[in-house]
């Protein structure tokens, strides 16, 4: 898959190019339903599929107070889109003055640079200033500027639609299993593993810290199941997501304790998939009682993949 980090003009390098486009925010099962179609109309003309996207949320420039936080990073939406099977990714920074085009423009710019057959969106999809321009006009100008817009239905998930904004309060409740389901994959979260405060170790269960992301959301506090990735072998493991209590902790941090591992992971980079959530943080009388609990968890959670 190739990358660009600005609208860059291939329409005379490649014939019938289809577009997705949309902030795809989540990469969850509606928006990949999306990138398939894309996809699949490309394979269908022997053409090239292309996600035009932004590298940041709209509502960074919008409202920043409004803006969430990030379900996937632009590493792992790369990654995501390239296990697709995507062709081409444009992941270009949203700006004040994408803002404050006129949707007709926005249009004449991505056709002046693509000349897409097909555009493909969902049924919410807005573009170009105050969010003017609907799939409806997307249709409309299909005539004017040389392509189809097919329009993706909405994606449901137990009678209820499926929505970045779904996903991101299922995280925060800790239900990863739902959110997972919405996802059509793990959560996940890379970092670099960073020096803690090594109570782990002492305790008999090393974990790896790290480092904590402003921009991107974490699961409720607790602890889960996961699986972690180290220089691309994948271990099994249980995360802690929390402050500490038993030890008076005060700011939030994540840290993964590796099943039949004892190497150091110091400033490596890892990758955690959370499949479960085990229970709630709480806070431990003693440290025999801290003990035992993780020893529990660490048997839940060997049990979970039998």
């Amino acid at each position: 898959m190739q990358i660009y980090t600005e609208l860059t003009n291939l329409k005379h390098k490649y014939k019938n190019i289809v577009v997705a486009l949309g902030t795809f925010d989540g990469i969850h099962i509606g928006h990949q339903k999306i990138i398939n179609k894309a996809v699949d109309l490309a394979k269908s003309i022997k053409g090239i599929s292309v996600v035009v996207t932004f590298s940041n949320h709209p509502l960074e420039v919008i409202n920043l107070n409004l803006c969430p936080p990030q379900i996937n990073s632009n590493f792992e939406k790369e990654k995501i889109l390239e296990n697709i099977g995507l062709d081409i990714l444009f992941n270009i920074p949203f700006t004040k003055s994408l803002l404050s085009l006129p949707p007709e423009d926005f249009l004449s710019l991505l056709c002046e640079h693509l000349d897409p057959k097909y555009l493909v969106a969902g049924p919410n999809y807005s573009f170009g200033y105050k969010g003017k321009g609907t799939p409806q006009l997307l249709k409309k100008l299909g005539a004017k500027f040389g392509f189809n817009a097919y329009i993706h239905p909405e994606v449901y998930y137990d009678n209820i639609i499926v929505s970045s904004t779904r996903i991101r309060n299922l995280l925060i409740e800790g239900n990863i299993t739902l959110a997972n389901k919405l996802l059509g994959r793990p959560f996940s979260f890379y970092g670099t593993v960073c020096q803690g405060d090594q109570r782990g170790r002492l305790l008999g269960f090393p974990t790896a810290n790290i480092l904590d992301s402003t921009e991107k959301i974490l699961p409720a506090a607790g602890v889960y199941v996961t699986k972690t990735t180290v220089n691309n072998t994948t271990y099994f493991s249980i995360t802690n997501i929390g402050v500490n209590p038993t030890f008076n902790g005060n700011s939030k941090h994540l840290e993964t304790h590796l099943f039949d591992f004892n190497n150091n992971l110091y400033k490596k980079t890892i990758n955690i998939e959370f499949f479960k959530r085990i229970r709630n943080e709480k806070r431990f009388a003693n440290i025999d009682c801290l003990k035992k609990q993780i020893n529990d968890d660490i048997l839940f959670a060997k049990n979970f993949w039998i």
